[in-house]
């Protein structure tokens, strides 16, 4: 009787043979290494691409402030657009914004400001925001917010941006 597992199942397993062949030993002198020279130029490369990443650091920051100080406008003119369109076409006027808490007390006449209802003087260092609100047709109004600043003490840069809302009659 055939002894294993080939005997129970005949001509799909094999015995396996096992050819050992001894590893041959490579001369001290030719194996694969790095040299000296290798190590010091990739160190050299190395030092190169640190000093390229903190030379741009700087750089980096400074356009992070600004982005910023950017998003922080933008954010600031949309909110002052969607508060005009909550007083509505019929309200737009210097009494009733001023009311509102949307504009400053003066000036009177267009274009109105609004850097001191919303302390933009802690924000920026010299802040000019108006507020010009014209007829775009005779139950349109157009309405222009736009913020002009020269930067501060945490936000670097200068930017100016303007936002056009219109907002019709009821």
């Amino acid at each position: 009787m055939p002894q294993g597992i080939s005997a129970l199942l005949p001509g799909f397993i094999q015995p396996l043979k096992w050819n050992f062949k001894p590893m041959r030993r490579i001369p001290r002198n030719k194996r694969s290494a790095f040299t000296l020279v290798e190590a010091t130029i990739a160190m050299m490369v190395m030092a190169a691409a640190a000093g390229v990443f903190f030379a741009l650091l700087p750089m980096s920051f400074k356009t992070g402030k600004m982005v910023g100080s950017y998003q922080q406008a933008s954010s600031l003119l949309q909110h002052k657009v969607d508060q005009m369109r909550g007083v509505g076409y019929g309200r737009l006027t210097y009494s009733e914004l001023r009311d509102a808490g949307i504009i400053d007390s003066s000036p009177t006449n267009p274009p109105y400001s609004f850097k001191g209802v919303d302390g933009l003087e802690s924000m920026y260092s010299v802040p000019t925001a108006t507020i010009q609100i014209s007829d775009y047709t005779s139950t349109i109004k157009r309405v222009t917010v736009s913020l002009v600043w020269t930067g501060s003490t945490m936000r670097q840069g200068r930017g100016s941006m303007t936002v056009t809302a219109l907002i019709a009659k009821g």
